[in-house]
């Protein structure tokens, strides 16, 4: 599988497409607000730290275990996807800084849409030019097959994509699988950050050793390294509820105009209360959902594509990730 990066010209992936606009949708009201001027003068402060993805790599669980220590707030909503010029950097930085608390030593969002190239440029540029000189990156990885199959799921739950898998995933230009060209993302981000300024972490460190995870992400921050919760045993995002049909039927009602706040204000609700809709919606007791199966041709044809990368990615990291590919 030849490895080369189409523009969006020569290439047009539907479903990708699809949820991107979903998440152009959520701040619909903001850009109306903005477009009054209503976020001049807001108050708040830029972030110094931000999660920059991947997509499917754990993402969701980082942000709340974060969140959980007391010098560190998390934006609410997650996703602001503020650096990216296709979806919100036009709100403004008003807009942005008014989601965080200048009071909090560590102040941090977290959007995976920041590494979705080649689909997405300049995000990295437009984030080193904005943030503080000490801000902090920390970049989520995992199994790129592993992460290709979730990805694929979750688009299917979501309405975005409608294809067969292996028609889906056989065109290494889609989004399935530059999102897990790990290397290939972070490149922007080693040209405008020091390293020293990002942390590569894997998904599945994170959920083998979730204590001595967060104690290097938290050293890396630089806040107490030896807080814990018993809150971090919860995994978000990650069980089966999302293959039935009463979560797609919900979904696709968040949609509708007069629900568009509730999907919208989720992310600001209490952790309690966000706590109970995901034990509802994904249902994390079951486990992961199970992953479909790639014929043995296009799962080798996959694997050579992302080994070079994955070798690319452990010299950066300075470690392997352990992946069997």
């Amino acid at each position: 599988m030849e490895q080369r990066a189409a523009s969006e010209s020569e290439f047009v992936d539907v479903a990708d497409r699809r949820m991107v606009a979903r998440a152009h949708e959520r701040f619909a009201a903001d850009r109306r607000k903005a477009a009054r001027g209503g976020f001049r003068g807001a108050g708040g402060a830029l972030p110094n730290l931000v999660v920059i993805g991947g997509l499917k790599c754990g993402t969701t669980s980082m942000h709340h275990y974060l969140n959980l220590h007391p010098e560190v707030v998390m934006s609410r909503p997650k996703e602001l996807n503020f650096f990216v010029e296709e979806l919100n950097w036009g709100l403004g930085t008003d807009w942005y800084r008014c989601h965080f608390d200048a009071s909090a030593p560590v102040r941090g969002e977290t959007s995976p849409h920041y590494t979705n190239r080649p689909f997405f440029e300049g995000v990295a540029e437009r984030m080193a030019a904005t943030l503080p000189d000490d801000a902090k990156l920390v970049y989520m990885v995992r199994h790129p097959i592993d992460r290709l199959l979730s990805h694929y799921l979750h688009n299917v739950n979501g309405g975005y994509e409608d294809r067969p898998l292996e028609e889906a995933v056989a065109d290494e230009r889609s989004a399935y699988v530059q999102r897990g060209r790990y290397a290939y993302q972070l490149e922007p981000y080693l040209e405008a950050f020091d390293r020293d300024r990002i942390l590569i972490v894997g998904r599945e460190e994170l959920a083998r050793e979730r204590e001595a995870t967060m104690r290097k992400v938290f050293d890396f921050v630089g806040v107490d390294t030896t807080f814990s919760s018993e809150h971090f045993q919860r995994e978000w995002e990650t069980g089966s509820g999302k293959q039935s049909g009463g979560f797609r039927l919900m979904d696709r009602a968040v949609r509708l105009p007069g629900l568009r706040a509730l999907d919208r204000n989720f992310d600001r609700l209490p952790e309690r209360l966000r706590w109970l809709v995901e034990k509802v919606v994904h249902d994390p007791d079951k486990g992961e959902a199970p992953k479909p199966e790639l014929p043995p041709d296009l799962r080798e044809r996959l694997a050579a594509a992302f080994r070079p990368d994955v070798e690319r990615l452990e010299r950066i990291a300075g470690r392997s990730f352990g992946w069997d590919l």
